[in-house]
């Protein structure tokens, strides 16, 4: 396992955001842990830090050179019962800013390094408490957007993904002892080696299976994860900001009866049946009458090049014009929704015409200034995300891309060993594949990494965590 170059030092770090807030919390971690807070905290019962019994919080002052800097809460966690295993010192003081920076400043004077990004969970993972796998769901956990995705972190955190990966590792390393057997105790007997070939065959096709169902689950998770990309479009004065105001449940786009009011693209976040989508409101494409809205229609055939979805807006209570199907041509073959806008009043629009332009297409009536028929929208487009499946969040989903990869790879490997087996070529071949793919699934649990891939893991967490 790899190992951190200053893991015997005690570290300190703020572990809560900046800023002003009701509490504000320093953490310490190491084996001075005790030794830092023994110099710097008096309980209002005299009792030092150090004398404490795990698992306990005390109430005092944080002190320095007899001086009050504020008073607190001492929460200690011994080793190894704790987060990273080794003496954990949380002092809870008040969330004002001066106050937590004073407080870490004092560790940092009495011995404490101040830590790196992620160094808490890293060294849950170095010294054994979480495998890789539970530590990126720590910082899935502190990204999720959405319950559903907090979800499938919280299951990964708790190590099925782990225990899955392991499961399928044990079948791949008894396939390969079976190998390194045959290699050193050949048989003579052709009725025994077509058994055994049969055997390993059918133990390595189970292993594919198995690596093959978790793969099946990525895409479902990444749009947990990352979210889709949804584009608003039309000519203008169609209702795209009212929309967009509706699905975020706020007025974030101004909205006025005046063509052309948007001139620039508005993004922002949105929770859908569960799923996080990133709403983008373009400007109307219509003919530039300078170089801002010039850059505004460039920046909208852009944001509708780059969508998941377009959700193309037409005014039902009027006739198609030369703008709306300029448009045609720019969202044909996407996927997309036909949004028919404007549904309250009268219908003039031409359907037949559309439905000609787009055959198939998927058409919904809306109203967004009453809103109405939007809690149908919402329900198609989450329908359409997952392709009409219900997506079990209790079960395991992959949703890092670091995982895909080497999960790929992995399948890869025993797919060609299984070939070679097949072929009737070296045995060494056979065996030197599966230790490939065992290899492969090592990197994703942390039982074989480089030191490299491992600081870009844990470079994306936060300080304190």
């Amino acid at each position: 396992m790899p190992q951190l170059s200053y893991i015997d030092d005690t570290i300190v770090a703020v572990s809560t955001p900046v800023g002003e807030g009701g509490i504000g919390i320093v953490r310490l971690s190491g084996k001075d842990a005790l030794a830092v807070a023994d110099k710097m905290f008096v309980a209002r019962n005299k009792e030092k830090p150090s004398e404490f019994k795990s698992f306990t919080a005390r109430y005092g002052d944080v002190v320095r050179g007899g001086e009050t800097i504020d008073e607190a809460l001492l929460t200690l966690m011994r080793a190894p019962k704790s987060y990273t295993r080794e003496d954990v010192v949380e002092i809870s003081a008040h969330g004002g800013v001066a106050a937590v920076r004073t407080i870490f400043k004092l560790a940092v004077d009495l011995g404490a390094r101040p830590a790196e990004p992620g160094e808490f969970t890293k060294r849950a993972f170095l010294n054994g408490r979480i495998d890789l796998t539970q530590a990126e769901a720590v910082l899935d956990l502190i990204h999720s957007r959405t319950e559903a995705f907090l979800r499938v972190s919280a299951h990964q955190l708790k190590g099925e993904l782990s225990t899955e990966l392991e499961r399928i590792r044990e079948h791949l390393m008894n396939v390969y002892v079976a190998i390194e057997a045959i290699i050193n105790f050949p048989e003579d007997d052709i009725d025994t080696e077509k058994q055994w070939v049969l055997s390993l065959c059918e133990r390595m096709q189970g292993a594919q299976d198995d690596m093959q169902q978790l793969l099946s689950s990525a895409d479902h998770g990444r749009i947990l994860k990352d979210g889709i990309k949804v584009v608003i479009c039309g000519r203008p004065n169609v209702g795209k900001s009212s929309l967009l105001n509706v699905l975020l449940k706020q007025p974030r786009a101004i909205v006025t009866p005046i063509a052309g009011t948007t001139r620039d693209t508005i993004e922002e976040t949105a929770q859908i049946e569960g799923i996080p989508f990133q709403l983008v409101d373009t400007a109307g494409v219509f003919e530039p009458r300078d170089l801002i809205e010039e850059e505004a229609i460039r920046r909208s055939q852009m944001s509708i090049r780059g969508a998941d979805l377009v959700l193309f807006i037409l005014d039902a209570s009027a006739a198609l014009n030369a703008e709306d199907e300029k448009l045609f041509d720019l969202v044909r073959g996407r996927n997309l929704f036909i949004v028919l806008n404007k549904c309250d009043l009268p219908p003039r629009i031409d359907e037949h015409k559309i439905k000609t332009a787009f055959p198939g297409g998927n058409i919904v009536r809306v109203s967004a200034l009453n809103k109405e028929g939007i809690a149908q929208l919402e329900r198609e487009i989450a329908a359409q995300v997952w392709h009409g499946k219900v997506i079990d969040t209790h079960g395991i989903l992959i949703s890092n891309a670091r995982h895909v990869r080497a999960l790929q790879d992995a399948l890869a490997a025993v797919a060609q060993a299984q070939e070679t087996l097949k072929k009737k070529l070296s045995l060494e071949f056979v065996s030197e594949g599966i230790k490939r793919a065992v290899n492969f699934l090592d990197t994703i649990t942390g039982r074989y990494i480089d030191n490299d891939l491992l600081e870009q893991i844990f470079a994306r967490f936060c300080i304190g965590k």
